[in-house]
C-alpha cells in the first residue's frame, strides 16, 4: 500500500488519540518501550472544522515476574466555531505473574474527563485476575479477566446529576492474533455492572487491526462501541467510533 495513500486515509478520517486494546504478556518485550501518536486535521471554507489528538504509552517489562504500563490521550475538536469534543484519559496498569505465565494478577488506576458526557472527572481503581486460557502460535491468544473496581464520578452540572460512588464488577474477554507480516488483530469486550444494582452497567466492544508501514511507523484501524445503561441526564446511552491512527513505536 503506497505511503501517500495511507497518509491521505489518515487525514480524511475522524482522528482520535490511540489507546491500543491488545493485551500484553510478561516477557514479550523486555525493558522499556512504548508508542506516541498525534494528529491535526483542519478544514476551512464551506466546512470549518479542526481536530487535535495526542496519545502516549509507556511500558516497562521486567521479563519474568511483572510488567507495568501507562497511557495518556487527549482529544479536542471545534466545528463552526463551537467546541464539539474535549476528552482526557489516563490509565496505569500493573501485571504480576502467578505460578505460570497463564495466570496473572492485575491492578489499575484510571482518570478521565469528557465534557460532552457531562463528566468533569471519573476516577477509578481496582484489580483482579487474568487467565490466558488460549495460547496458540497459529490461532492466537485468548484472555479472561475478572475483578472489581471502585468508581467516583463528579459531573460537570451537579445540580442536574448527583455525584456517584460505585462498586462494580470488572470483567473482560480479549483476543489477539499476530500475522507473519507483523500485523496484529485484537478484540476486547468489557462488562462492568454495579455490584448492588445489576441493571446499572457499562459495556464496551472494540476491535483493532495494526499494520506496519515503515520501520517503527504503524497504521491502526479500529471500531469501538460503548453502552452505558445509566448515563448522565441528556446524554446518549451509546457511542460508536471508527478510528484511523498513525503511531510510532519505540
Amino acid at each position: 500500500m503506497p505511503i501517500f495513500f495511507i497518509f491521505t486515509l489518515f487525514i480524511s478520517t475522524s482522528l482520535f488519540a490511540l489507546v491500543s486494546i491488545a493485551p500484553v504478556d510478561i516477557g514479550s518485550k523486555p525493558g522499556f518501550g512504548g508508542n506516541v501518536s498525534g494528529s491535526l486535521s483542519s478544514k476551512s471554507g464551506n466546512t470549518d472544522k479542526k481536530d487535535y489528538s495526542l496519545g502516549i504509552r509507556m511500558q516497562y517489562d521486567q521479563a519474568s515476574d511483572y510488567l507495568a504500563w501507562g497511557t495518556f490521550t487527549y482529544n479536542y475538536g471545534i466545528s463552526s466555531g463551537a467546541k464539539n469534543e474535549d476528552k482526557k484519559y489516563a490509565h496505569i496498569r500493573y501485571i504480576h505473574a502467578i505460578d505460570t505465565s497463564d495466570w496473572c494478577s492485575e491492578f489499575f488506576i484510571q482518570s478521565e474527563q469528557d465534557k460532552f458526557k457531562d463528566i468533569n472527572t471519573r476516577s477509578l481503581g481496582g484489580g483482579g485476575l487474568r487467565w490466558r486460557f488460549f495460547n496458540d502460535d497459529e490461532w492466537g491468544k485468548g484472555y479472561l479477566g475478572v475483578g472489581g473496581l471502585f468508581e467516583k464520578i463528579d459531573y460537570a452540572h451537579p445540580d442536574i446529576n448527583t455525584a456517584e460512588n460505585n462498586k462494580r464488577l470488572n470483567s473482560y474477554l480479549a483476543y489477539t492474533k499476530n500475522f507473519s507480516t507483523a500485523s496484529k488483530l485484537s478484540y476486547i469486550g468489557y462488562f462492568q455492572p454495579k455490584l448492588d444494582q445489576g441493571s446499572d452497567y457499562v459495556s464496551s466492544q472494540a476491535v483493532e487491526l495494526i499494520v506496519p508501514i515503515y520501520g517503527k511507523l504503524n497504521l491502526s484501524l479500529s471500531a469501538k462501541y460503548l453502552f452505558d445503561s445509566r448515563p448522565a441526564v441528556s446524554v446518549e446511552k451509546k457511542d460508536v467510533a471508527y478510528l484511523t491512527n498513525l503511531f510510532w513505536e519505540f
